[in-house]
């Protein structure tokens, strides 16, 4: 029975340790849900580890690559998505949001627009474009997170909002989270 207890705090410890540090103020690791989720999180492109196609970067085509998500959990109300390099200190690379619940993904090539067709808002990335702009490491591999957020409310934001502003409108929102990690080098 103690060892349960050990693993049971282990385990905890652990859930809290990856919810990050915030002191830089702007990692968006650091928004934990209010209940973990069942949130599934893919790509037709590449595998979760795997490295991006050159296509979704800067030197292919620079499109945002097909995003597919399912299992929202009850009472998501709308969606937050977010991308950056967690080895270069937390360049954005997307942000949307008031993303409808009753998506299922995103195709290749989202449209740079503040508002998509669905009422789906963008905000800007770190080049201070609306958007997606793609992996384009200086040199050696970079980790690219994508995030996808269940909210339990839409985001008061207008569209063109950054990173910093949307993790703080969605903090006391976040029903799940599920990421999927893409890497590649240059």
């Amino acid at each position: 029975m103690r060892a349960w207890l050990l693993l049971a705090v282990v385990l905890a410890v652990a859930v809290v340790a990856c919810g990050g540090d915030d002191d830089d103020g702007g990692g968006s690791a650091s928004l934990t849900p209010a209940a973990t989720g069942p949130i599934v999180f893919t790509s037709d492109a590449f595998s979760s580890g795997a490295e991006i196609p050159a296509g979704f970067t800067c030197d292919g085509d620079n499109i945002s690559p097909p995003l597919v998500w399912s299992r929202l959990p009850a009472g998501t109300e709308s969606l937050a998505l977010t991308m950056d390099d967690l080895d270069a200190d937390g360049y954005v690379h997307w942000v949307m949001y008031n993303i409808p619940p009753d998506s299922m993904g995103l195709g290749a090539d989202t449209l740079p627009d503040e508002v998509l067709d669905d009422g789906s808002f963008q905000g800007v990335n770190s080049r201070g474009e609306i958007g997606y702009t793609g992996p384009c490491p200086p040199g050696g591999e970079h980790q690219y997170v994508f995030r996808i957020y269940a909210l339990d409310a839409e985001v008061d934001l207008e569209a063109g909002a950054t990173l910093a502003e949307v993790e703080a409108a969605i903090e006391d929102h976040v029903l799940a989270l599920s990421e999927l990690v893409g890497t590649y080098s240059r």
